[in-house]
């Protein structure tokens, strides 16, 4: 079982995968068992992965704000996995 791994992409977005362990209300089926985390800056990029992950699939949480992002939302894709995008919020420097 991995809890969590995060890879970090040429383009300075990350890619983490999230093992959903039994137990947590959720009976495994094939799919479920990892959940896809991809981050990004962009709220228009956000926008767009979303949507090409929702065509044929299931959205389980439509884009929106947030207490950690200011954009965030759930999938699951035609093929059963299930997907979150996250939009990094703005930090002052």
């Amino acid at each position: 079982m991995v809890m969590n791994a995060e890879v970090a992409l040429k383009n300075g977005h990350s890619f983490m995968i999230s093992d959903v362990p039994p137990g947590i209300g959720m009976p495994f089926q094939k799919g479920n068992n990892i959940s896809i985390t991809i981050t990004t800056d962009d709220k228009e990029e956000a926008k767009a992965i979303f949507g090409q992950l929702a065509e044929g699939g299931k959205i389980t949480m439509e884009l929106q704000e947030t207490f950690w992002s200011p954009s965030y939302g759930s999938v699951i894709d035609r093929f059963g996995i299930e997907w979150q995008i996250s939009v990094e919020p703005v930090t002052e420097k």
